[in-house]
């Protein structure tokens, strides 16, 4: 009865893998393993409680699918936490004794596109990870995920054009090309064209010195769904812009769809022809914000998912502390944690994470001074510092002089009386009731958690 259900999880495994991308099976399914299949309960083991959060929010609709096709009376799947769980093995438990079978990955199933004749752009996007179904969510970009994926299910229906802007490294291009491979496997025959802004820019110049506009066009506006990344490379570009606008209008207007990324929203394109800006405008714009930090702690643990690293809570929490930027710098830290990690033949520990931020420049070494302390809080808090270090005592000021001693006494080795000295001579009982004061409004006032904690970050602590 065992082999038949290691069997019978091995068929499900195989009705994932067809279904899913080759990354997302990889990255979520290789390490699952069974635990019990009792007719009804389908019971598997998976190694941290972030792979369980994931595949229960992402794949659950799939993995019990796939279940039931195999075994019909399959009324749920239960995911449980237990950390040996290892690549290869998959235990099952036998009458008298315990049964183990190796099960060899699978083979890999491999999907042919639509169309061979993609840009350079389009074919180095489709060796990368970037896909829909590995995109974390949050508050920062969960808008513009949404309507993403909407695409997939009705292209030109909803929202067309789609316009995605933001800083870089926010995850437009990862949008972008998530939704193109989800395209090319939703809708086979639909002709998916990707490509960057820049690569459009040049073969339109190649086309007009060879005499091949013709074929350039219908190339381009045959196409049932175009996705361009990096619009802004059109300013100073007329005759680019003008070809663009016409490519723009001839899709829309039959009916195809059309999605565009930025870094910035499209009225502030500088030099952007009137005609552009008004057809960027009429679908739907949306920008991707800097990820907030339980995004950022979810983002570090998949890309450490995705590298095979065990990654405990406490480090992930301690890198989202301190990258705030774009989801490009997470993953450039879990990277390098992973390198430090494999140079010493350990797991990562707070001592290899802190050496981490420190050679990536997020952690500085050596002492701070009040001076450094007073000048940071001076800039954020829009004050000079003699203003601080003065006699006035109007509500802004004064919080901000509590804010910089409070700083001087957690990140230096100075005592009481010469932080006094330093804010203008004051007496040690001055600083202290500031530092308690600061303290009790910490502890309770998130507003205040944020402002410590992104002081700290800019010093280095």
């Amino acid at each position: 009865m065992a082999e038949l259900r290691v069997a019978s999880w091995h068929a499900v495994r195989e009705r994932l893998q067809a279904a899913l991308s080759p990354e997302s099976f990889d990255t979520w399914f290789q390490q699952v393993e069974l635990v019990e299949w009792d007719g009804e309960c389908l019971k598997l083991a998976v190694r941290n409680r972030y792979v369980k959060q994931w595949i229960e929010d992402h794949y659950r609709r799939e993995l019990l699918r796939a279940a039931r096709e195999v075994e019909p009376e399959t009324r749920k799947v239960e995911l449980h936490v237990q950390p040996a769980v290892t690549e290869r093995n998959a235990h099952a438990t036998a009458i008298g004794g315990l049964l183990e079978n190796v099960i060899q990955p699978l083979p890999r199933v491999t999907r042919a596109p639509a169309e061979d004749d993609r840009s350079a752009f389009e074919r180095a996007s489709s060796g990368t990870g970037w896909r829909l179904d590995d995109f974390v969510q949050g508050a920062c970009n969960r808008l513009a995920y949404s309507a993403a994926r909407s695409l997939v299910d009705s292209p030109a229906t909803a929202y067309n054009p789609l316009f995605l802007h933001g800083d870089h490294g926010l995850g437009k291009t990862h949008l972008l090309q998530g939704l193109e491979k989800a395209l090319r496997i939703a809708r086979p025959n639909a002709k998916v064209k990707l490509l960057s802004c820049e690569a459009f820019a040049n073969e339109y110049l190649r086309a007009v010195q060879d005499r091949k506009i013709d074929r350039f066009r219908e190339t381009y506006r045959s196409s049932d769904v175009l996705l361009v990344d990096d619009v802004q490379f059109l300013v100073g570009k007329e005759k680019t812009q003008e070809e663009f606008l016409y490519t723009f209008d001839a899709l829309v207007n039959a009916g195809k769809q059309v999605v565009l990324t930025a870094d910035q929203a499209p009225r502030t394109i500088k030099e952007l022809d009137a005609r552009l800006l008004a057809r960027f405008q009429s679908g739907l714009v949306v920008r991707l914000d800097r990820p907030d930090y339980e995004t950022r702690v979810e983002l570090i643990q998949s890309k450490a998912v995705a590298r095979r690293m065990t990654l405990p809570l406490e480090l992930a929490e301690l890198l989202a502390m301190r990258i705030d930027l774009s989801v490009r710098e997470l993953e450039g830290a879990v990277c390098k944690l992973s390198a430090l990690a494999a140079a010493e033949g350990r797991l990562p520990d707070r001592e290899m994470a802190s050496l981490a931020l420190r050679e990536l420049g997020y952690l500085r070494e050596g002492p701070l001074s009040p001076a450094e302390i007073l000048e940071a809080v001076a800039q954020r808090m829009n004050f000079e510092v003699d203003q601080i270090r003065g006699a006035k005592r109007h509500a802004g000021l004064v919080q901000a002089r509590h804010l910089a001693m409070f700083l001087c006494k957690q990140l230096t080795s100075y005592s009481l009386s010469e932080i006094g000295r330093f804010f203008g001579n004051r007496d040690h009982s001055t600083v202290l009731h500031a530092v308690r004061k600061m303290d009790r409004q910490f502890k309770k006032d998130e507003d205040m958690q944020r402002e410590v904690q992104a002081l700290r970050r800019g010093l280095g602590r």
